[in-house]
């Protein structure tokens, strides 16, 4: 019977400090922001011959996927399917618009496949406004969407949020940065609060769903 394998790997790639900018140049960055850096840890190889066990080819394809952005957080799903889950995030990425739930950077929301970009902008350029008004739920998913094209020039790096169903395993979650060009930097203190809240309420929501 095939053997299990456990390949441990640290992979970290880091980005020089980009040189300071001339008082002509671009808006500066936004205070929760460090400099861009990646690290990848590579999981062990599950053996083959079992129920979803993965070949090295398969194993390791999905561990390099870790590297795209890079990915900063992984989570299995133990209830929600990955079309259930995709729709909770959209509504997920949307509650940082509301006024008590807004991050540190200024966002807008864009709906993808499988879930939501959060976009980060620079200060100049807030994507809130259009939240502010007295607006139906439908006028602000609509205003939210038509952001996209209008501040694109703004976007400072941006945290992607999807739901994906994988062939003889359960459905998870991932969140990975996103149009991270050079002189982005890492928004610390608004992903840390995506994620502590993403973690901690699709919990909960997972928990309800298994009480049902």
């Amino acid at each position: 019977m095939p053997r299990s394998l456990a390949l441990p790997l640290t992979l970290t790639l880091t980005s020089k400090p980009s040189p300071s900018p001339s008082p002509s140049s671009s808006p500066s960055p936004s205070p929760d922001s460090h400099q861009v850096n990646a690290s990848l840890s590579a999981g062990a190889l599950v053996a083959d011959g079992g129920s979803g066990a993965a070949t090295d080819e398969a194993h390791w394809d999905d561990q390099f996927i870790k590297l795209v952005g890079p990915e900063i957080l992984r989570k299995p799903l133990r209830v929600l399917s990955a079309a259930d889950a995709a729709e909770w995030l959209r509504e997920f990425a949307r509650s940082f618009l509301l006024e008590k739930k807004r991050l540190t950077s200024p966002i807008e929301i864009e709906d993808i496949e499988g879930g939501a970009t959060i976009r980060f902008l620079y200060r100049g350029g807030s994507g809130y406004s259009d939240f502010d008004s007295p607006e139906t739920a439908d006028d602000r998913y609509a205003a939210s969407k038509a952001a996209t094209s209008q501040s694109r020039a703004k976007a400072d790096g941006a945290l992607t949020l999807v739901a994906e169903e994988l062939p003889g395993s359960a459905a998870r979650v991932r969140v990975s940065r996103a149009e991270m060009d050079d002189g982005v930097v890492i928004k610390e203190m608004s992903e840390t609060a995506v994620l502590e809240r993403l973690a901690k309420e699709l919990d909960a929501l997972e928990k309800a769903r298994e009480r049902r």
